[in-house]
């Protein structure tokens, strides 16, 4: 159960399309994490409108915890999209920007808060294991062909960004970059493409790697969209940038 507080300390936004019972684990996550951790936080849960589903899945989470704040598009507005709107009507100076998909643990919560508050010019972003436990990343990397590597190993690479899918930031900075850009919709690189106007304003991503949250993979979306359109407004937007990095 996740309670209604009046002044958050921290706003979670979590964008749903067709979701399963992803979200709802997710949700039980949140709710026994910020009551251990003791954080006064509100979440937001973006139920964008599915073909087939509906908003069946954002119904059943309004039903299960009075504390969830439910918008319903009537349209699919996507990752992107649906963050931005979610954000739009925050109330904490703190976001979190979580995947269905993501499960937490007490602790983790107030780790992410404590890094964010530290360096509000920063994306804070834990390490994403597997829920096996294998590693997922720890942070992503640019290759110079546009596409991403995630970062194995802690220490070996400077991460250029970090995976969408557990982001701890200021409310000022996602203001400040007008969140995420639509040209991304309906999803993928819009995480990247924000990360790197994060960095230009001297700011960036810092991932906590100490910090092990799990991410399922995929379990946000039914069908992962052919990415080219979105990759090809990525390599015109940073053609400088991606030609820089290595090859592999």
């Amino acid at each position: 159960m996740i309670p209604w507080v009046d002044e958050p300390e921290l706003s979670v936004v979590i964008v749903a399309f067709g979701t399963g019972l992803a979200l709802d684990r997710c949700l039980g996550s949140l709710g026994a994490s910020i009551t251990a951790d003791e954080i006064a936080a509100e979440v937001i849960v973006v139920d964008n409108a599915h073909p087939l589903r509906g908003h069946a899945a954002g119904n059943r989470s309004a039903i299960a915890s009075r504390g969830v704040r439910l918008i319903q598009p009537s349209t699919n507005l996507g990752f992107g999209g649906g963050n931005n709107a979610g954000v739009a009507v925050a109330r904490a100076s703190t976001l979190a920007l979580i995947n269905p998909d993501v499960i937490v643990a007490p602790g983790q919560l107030r780790a992410l808060l404590n890094a964010a508050r530290s360096r509000p010019d920063l994306i804070s972003a834990p390490a994403l294991i597997f829920p096996d436990g294998a590693l997922q990343e720890m942070g992503m990397r640019i290759i110079n062909n546009g596409d991403t590597r995630p970062i194995l190993e802690s220490g070996s690479h400077p991460p250029d960004y970090a995976s969408a899918a557990c982001w701890f930031l200021s409310a000022e900075l996602f203001s400040r970059l007008e969140g995420f850009d639509p040209a991304y919709h309906p999803a993928y690189y819009e995480d990247v493409d924000f990360a790197l106007r994060a960095a230009q304003l001297g700011g960036g991503t810092q991932v906590i790697d100490s910090v092990l949250v799990v991410h399922e993979h995929h379990g946000s979306t039914t069908s992962p969209p052919d990415v080219a359109k979105q990759q090809q407004v990525f390599l015109d937007r940073w053609q400088e940038l991606v030609a820089s990095r290595p090859g592999q």
